[in-house]
């Protein structure tokens, strides 16, 4: 198995959650660098980034340095009901396009695999939200369940090409042309006025629950809102957490919840995650799965590694003793210190304190 060093910031981090996890009962798990292409390319729009580092293995196998660790995950795990909580800290290799070059992305997440009840999907959101206060206390964790909007759509009779149109400009909030499509569609004005509601809703979890319920939402959508409601009271008090029903996930592999996290600081979302009941039937697994991942690598940003020192002391000299130099030096090391020996100061050395030696005293 391929071990990760990570820097002293994204490894305390990880420390951070790491304890958070464990006191749940999730297990460490370990994937290799790398997967065999096809287990990425039969899936590659699940996967953020557009390219792939390949290579030939010896057997003439074509091998990829892993882009995606819940794929790997789901494919080493055995197909059963067994509920399985996992949680990770490894390097995934993107590229998010041809010109740009693979970068090493850290990152740090949970997957709870098997037969997953809504005890088991309250429990994950709110350890995605206890991980991201871990991060800052001025956390926000957003929100929202898939079956909202497109059940909504479903029932108001939108076919499905138009309904993935509509689901791609609710994630922009562009209510011109969604009101241009339903009206082609020839739904009504109110429904179409409910749809716009929808998609600019963002409240805390509690009241945006309410806020839906009043709308005349349909069957389908209804249902949503019911295990939402759920949700919403099981979570009561966690923390920092919204409705917003304009987060969009691919609806082949995610279906309900789907999340994205965010602290001050940093520009994009430093957590997503959420149920990919789907991606698990693709992959021809009979279970639920419920998961997020943690971009370790953007916290760096936000909080960027002390320069480090090259030594503590510098000590300079003019060479006329060096049997008291030496017993000098033994006296800095003795007191744990690392120190460097010149005559003068060396170009770019980054030292922590400037002493001298001369006429038998340190000085």
């Amino acid at each position: 198995m391929a071990s990760t060093q990570f820097s002293s910031i994204t490894g305390g981090v990880f420390s951070k959650l790491e304890n958070l996890w464990t006191g749940r009962g999730y297990t460490r798990y370990r994937v290799n660098r790398f997967e065999e292409y096809d287990l990425y390319a039969k899936n590659r729009t699940f996967i953020t980034g557009s390219s792939i580092l390949t290579f030939t293995d010896t057997d003439g196998r074509l091998m990829a340095l892993k882009p995606d660790i819940t794929l790997s995950v789901i494919k080493n795990t055995p197909n059963s009901d067994a509920l399985r909580k996992l949680y990770y800290c490894e390097s995934v290799y993107r590229a998010a396009d041809i010109s740009s070059g693979f970068s090493e992305i850290q990152q740090a997440g949970l997957e709870c695999i098997g037969g997953l009840g809504l005890f088991d999907v309250c429990e994950v959101i709110s350890l995605a939200a206890r991980s991201l206060a871990a991060l800052s206390q001025r956390y926000i964790l957003d929100i929202s369940h898939l079956g909202l909007l497109s059940g909504f759509l479903e029932d108001a009779g939108v076919d499905v090409s138009r309904r993935l149109e509509l689901l791609r400009l609710a994630e922009g909030k562009n209510s011109h042309e969604a009101a241009a499509i339903l009206g082609r569609a020839g739904v009504s004005p109110a429904v179409s006025a409910t749809f716009d509601a929808m998609i600019h809703l963002r409240a805390p979890l509690e009241d945006g629950v309410a806020r839906l319920s009043v709308l005349p939402l349909g069957e389908h959508a209804a249902a949503a809102l019911s295990e939402l409601a759920r949700i919403a009271r099981a979570l009561r008090g966690t923390g920092s957490i919204y409705l917003d029903l304009s987060l969009r996930s691919d609806e082949r592999y995610y279906e309900g919840v789907v999340m994205r996290g965010y602290i001050p600081g940093v520009p994009s979302a430093v957590l997503s995650g959420g149920r990919y009941d789907g991606l698990m039937r693709r992959l021809h697994r009979d279970a639920g799965a419920m998961g997020f991942a943690i971009y370790l690598n953007l916290l760096e940003r936000l909080m960027p590694e002390p320069e480090a020192l090259d030594a503590d002391v510098l000590l300079l000299h003019d060479g006329a003793d060096p049997e008291g130099l030496t017993r000098a030096v033994a006296g800095l090391e003795k007191d744990g210190l690392r120190v460097r020996v010149d005559r003068a100061v060396p170009e770019g050395f980054r030292y922590g304190k400037l002493m001298n030696y001369s006429g038998g005293e340190l000085k």
